[in-house]
Parts: structure tokens; sequence; C-alpha cells
């Protein structure tokens, strides 16, 4: 399997959710990042990179679709969004 489509998803998928669109979409989106961030989180911690694996396990419990964190108005969701996708961009390699 690509690991590229593991970092590229949640980056497409939080850009989309810029723009309006229904609940049910930002549901998918929620799950497509939380899915990520656990793959990222498994895949550092077989590294033995502790720090990131809390990072990314900290997005796996923000963004997880089953018990949702709810932060309010969208544009605070967009400044946590934009730190996530950076945080996956740069860390892309590691995996």
């Amino acid at each position: 399997m690509n690991k590229d489509i593991f970092w590229i998803a949640p980056l497409v998928a939080m850009g989309i959710g810029l723009l309006p669109m229904p609940y049910g979409y930002y549901f998918l989106s929620r799950l497509v990042v939380f899915v990520c961030a656990i793959y990222f989180a498994i895949q550092l911690n077989n590294q033995s990179d502790t720090t990131l694996v809390w990072v990314f396990g900290f997005f796996a419990v923000l963004y997880n679709p089953i018990i949702p964190i709810h932060l309010g108005e969208k544009t605070l969701w967009i400044i946590v969004n934009l730190i996530t996708a950076v945080t996956f961009f740069i860390n892309k390699n590691k995996i």
C-alpha cells in the first residue's frame, strides 16, 4: 500500500473542509484525519519517536468521530486544521 495516502488524504479532507460543507462531510473528514493520525502514531512508535507519537495521538483524540470534540466556531477549527495539516506535511517522510 502506498503510504503517501496517509499524509495526502488528511490534507485534502481538511482543505475541502474550508468550504461550506454539510455536517456529514465534517464527520467524514474527522474519520479520515483520525485514521491517518493513528497510522502515523503507530509508525512513529515503531521508530521510538515518543514526542511525535503523543502529537499524533492527540490529533487522533481531537478528530475522533466517535466522541467528537466541539471547538465551537469554524474559525477555531480552521486554525486547528492548519496546524494539523502542517504537522502531517512536515512529518510525511518520517513514516
